[in-house]
């Protein structure tokens, strides 16, 4: 622990410097580090670097445009829903990557071409693997906190939502902060065996649904934020459930958006099997 603490002591001694030409190195750095810490079973462990920890981590929230989309929500989303897309269920697995890979000469694994793209996939580049292992380990960072500071950790998510509208990294944004939240509930759910305050299930459930009216989210997106709501149903009591459930179900005879229709309805579905 003494290791760690020390590594991350020293990664925002580093970043405070801003030295761009070991930009490279520094994100390989936190991602091996950010990798230790996810490892540790008890994240009460730590407690004391949860606070630079938390610095860390809420960067894809405190300044998203210099943030790359991550690719961990296919991971966190409920494999029995896979049928709704936006991956075509039964495909080999390999196959898929090979088809999204965009390319990338960075990466933990050097490519043995330096002048040419590799004729297959390469690992994810840095800055992506650097956005994954951050969101990842704000989810654990978001179950271990009290009221005060889920509420914070809320209130910043919230924050780079709404100031991402009709920004052109909005997209990438509303997936990072849909792994973020998803990666925390669930978190939650395997550390807390009593029903969360109706402060912090209410926010999360705003900005879910919040995400959800937008009309031009992706299908990943739609079933990560309708998810999101079945797993705050797990989170909260039966007075909350039902309040949630009997709000979706208003929203539903006013929508003309057939997506949004659909949404709904799947997160309804998402609460009935909690």
């Amino acid at each position: 622990m003494v290791y760690l603490s020390s590594a991350l002591s020293y990664i925002l001694l580093l970043q405070r410097k801003e030295l761009p030409n070991m930009k490279p190195a520094i994100d390989i750095f936190i991602i091996r580090t950010l990798m230790a810490y996810r490892a540790l079973p008890d994240s009460m462990a730590y407690k004391s670097d949860h606070t630079q920890i938390i610095q860390l981590c809420t960067f894809p929230f405190r300044d998203a445009a210099r943030c790359e989309e991550s690719s961990c929500l296919r991971l966190l989303l409920d494999k029995r829903d896979a049928w709704l897309g936006p991956w075509i269920p039964g495909r080999d697995w390999f196959e898929d990557e090979v088809r999204a890979f965009q390319g990338g000469k960075d990466g933990l694994m050097p490519c043995v071409w330096d002048n040419e793209p590799s004729s297959f996939p390469l690992p994810e580049t840095i800055n992506k693997m650097l956005v994954n292992q951050m969101l990842l380990c704000f989810g654990i960072m978001f179950a271990s906190q009290d009221s005060s500071g889920m509420l914070m950790l809320l209130g910043m998510v919230e924050q780079c939502l709404k100031a991402g509208k009709k920004q052109s990294w909005h997209e990438a944004s509303v997936t990072n902060i849909c792994v973020g939240l998803l990666a925390g509930l669930k978190a939650l759910i395997a550390l807390r065996p009593q029903p969360l305050g109706p402060e912090i299930l209410h926010g999360a459930q705003a900005i879910f649904q919040s995400i959800l009216a937008e009309g031009d989210i992706c299908a990943s997106q739609r079933r990560a934020s309708s998810e999101g709501l079945g797993l705050l149903a797990r989170l909260g009591n039966d007075i909350f459930t039902a309040k949630m459930t009997r709000l979706l179900l208003g929203d539903l005879p006013g929508a003309t958006d057939f997506n949004y229709a659909g949404s709904i309805a799947f997160a309804l579905g998402c609460i009935h099997r909690r």
